[in-house]
């Protein structure tokens, strides 16, 4: 078994019910700290093996806007592998376990030209979790983040594209106080008439019911 420790992700996920209410939000928020755009492979084998054992296994892509990201080259493409522990109205508790891969040598294994790289901490720990087959990108969501500081919280605002083209848009907070956290953020959206509830799955369970009808995957 692999030696490196998950991360142990604590998370609040309040989901907006019109995701066009967005931008009234943004509006009533302070300025961002940063904007860009995630582009979220999942990856998998024919045989789903990774999700029957509850592992998601995610390459991340950042893109920024034109001339935000000046000087910084290609951002290295991030490899997560996370299992959901538990969620509770609205504040999930996940292991999530990451690592990073050159930009290059991921879009050689994107465009088909070679076979993934598995090596690293990451990988070995999946192979530890289950056996499974050759991966390949099973699909994609597109989400567009907002980080803005709100009091001692940092919100990311999120406005994710699904491969059927629908749209949700949520809330999250990463922090050690979620109860506080979520209060404030309920507050914040109840001054601003921002209709929200609690989010019930996260943006992986979503994107396996909209692409292959799975509507029990946890978290």
């Amino acid at each position: 078994m692999t030696g490196n420790p998950a991360n142990t992700e604590i998370e609040v996920k309040l989901a907006l019910k019109d995701w066009r209410q967005i931008e009234r939000l943004l509006h009533a928020l302070p300025p961002h700290e940063a904007q860009f755009t995630q582009h979220n492979n999942y990856l998998d084998d024919t045989a789903r093996s990774l999700r029957e054992a509850r592992i998601m296994l995610r390459a991340r892509e950042i893109q920024f806007p034109v001339g935000a990201a000046k000087g910084l080259g290609k951002p290295p493409v991030t490899i997560t592998a996370k299992r959901h522990k538990s969620s509770d109205n609205g504040i999930f508790i996940s292991e999530e376990r990451e690592q990073v891969m050159h930009y290059d040598d991921w879009r050689e294994f994107e465009y088909g030209r070679t076979g993934l790289d598995t090596s690293g901490f990451v990988f070995r720990w999946v192979e530890d979790q289950v056996k499974f087959g050759k991966l390949k990108i099973i699909g994609k969501t597109i989400n567009h983040r907002w980080k803005i500081r709100s009091d001692i919280y940092v919100l990311e605002i999120d406005k994710t594209v699904f491969p059927d083209d629908s749209i949700e848009a949520e809330i999250e907070c990463e922090t050690l106080w979620p109860d506080l956290a979520k209060k404030h953020i309920e507050a914040l959206c109840t001054a601003n008439k921002v209709d929200i509830g609690p989010q019930r799955r996260g943006k992986f369970a979503r994107f396996l019911e909209k692409t292959e009808g799975i509507s029990n995957y946890p978290g």
